[in-house]
């Protein structure tokens, strides 16, 4: 069993830490998923659903569940069942985003996407059941909670913000014609909000909803996700303009480039810097929320100028050494 109570929390100040901790969570929860996964009985259809999970990822959106959740004592077991549904949720959104009719992408963190390998058709049903199947899943063990009425309460949280009023609302925004041809800060950050914002929003009211917490501090968690996931979302499409963006298809860059029609790079940084800040605000008065600010801070950390200055140097010293090679070796 996993807790992060078990951690000092002068463990989780440290981004190194973080990510150490994020990566021994993703490891169990990989396991656990690809058990729950391999118990599924059909033919192609549960096997491209198994496919568009079991791809890996970062898992942050189940880690968020466990962060909330252990604010009010719960444990890794406690809360499975919401992990692996929201995590469910996730990837059949990303197996839509992928579809040609979307995004058009045939790959996904570094492999074909799901409908590039099975078809577009079964890349819609893929989603479509693992959507299914999340809200089936979570319903099911529900009754076995210790708290039933907090566990329905949480699945709800999911179901309403992976919907027209969440992520789905989001998503709309980068498809719609209308709002494209105009498009805004406002609808730049409604975009994200409801993309990245709503799951992040979901995860840890989930979790909160799950361990009974009151209704004020889940209201602040939920105030909590909207701006991290907006900040977050903001600063991935930064760090994809400001890194080596050799062999990535223009088309990938879609969001990055919408966002640099509203942004300089330098307005982005103070933006992300201040949702972020609203994000530590919003919980840093609840008891036990250490471990979620650290885990905000680590996430959304800018490397310092000594940091760039070094990677700079030894990016520009392996350019060197390579330069200097025999070319006939």
């Amino acid at each position: 069993m996993m807790s992060l109570a078990s951690l000092p929390i002068w463990l989780l100040r440290w981004k190194p830490m973080i990510e150490d901790v994020l990566k021994r969570f993703a490891e169990k929860f990989d396991k656990d998923i690809e058990r729950e996964m391999n118990a599924l009985r059909g033919g192609t259809l549960v096997n491209a659903m198994r496919y568009s999970v079991l791809g890996g990822g970062k898992r942050l959106r189940p880690f968020m569940v466990l962060l909330a959740a252990e604010m009010g004592g719960l444990t890794y077991d406690d809360v499975f069942p919401l992990m692996f549904g929201i995590e469910l949720v996730h990837s059949y959104s990303l197996v839509h985003d992928d579809l040609p009719c979307m995004d058009d992408d045939d790959y996904r963190r570094g492999r074909k996407s799901t409908h590039a390998v099975y078809g577009e058709a079964m890349g819609v049903l893929a989603g479509d059941a693992l959507l299914n199947y999340a809200y089936e899943y979570m319903l099911a063990n529900a009754v076995k909670a210790k708290n039933v009425g907090g566990y329905i309460t949480a699945i709800s949280c999911i179901m309403v913000r992976a919907g027209y009023m969440g992520m789905l609302g989001g998503q709309s925004y980068d498809i719609d014609e209308g709002i494209k041809k105009n498009f805004k800060r406002d609808d730049f950050i409604n975009m994200y909000s409801g993309k990245t914002g709503a799951l992040f929003q979901a995860a840890l009211g989930a979790g909160a909803f799950a361990a009974g917490l009151s209704e004020q501090d889940i209201l602040s968690l939920l105030k909590c996700g909207n701006y991290l996931g907006i900040a977050f979302q903001l600063k991935d499409d930064l760090d994809d303009l400001t890194q080596d963006q050799k062999g990535v298809d223009q088309k990938e860059k879609k969001p990055c480039l919408t966002m640099m029609s509203t942004f300089t790079e330098q307005s982005a940084r103070e933006y992300i810097e201040l949702n972020r800040d609203v994000a530590i605000d919003a919980v840093s008065e609840i008891k036990g929320s250490e471990n979620i600010v650290s885990f905000i801070k680590a996430l959304l950390s800018f490397p310092s100028t000594e940091q760039k200055k070094g990677a700079k140097d030894t990016e520009e010293k392996t350019e060197t050494e390579q330069g200097e090679q025999d070319p006939k070796q």
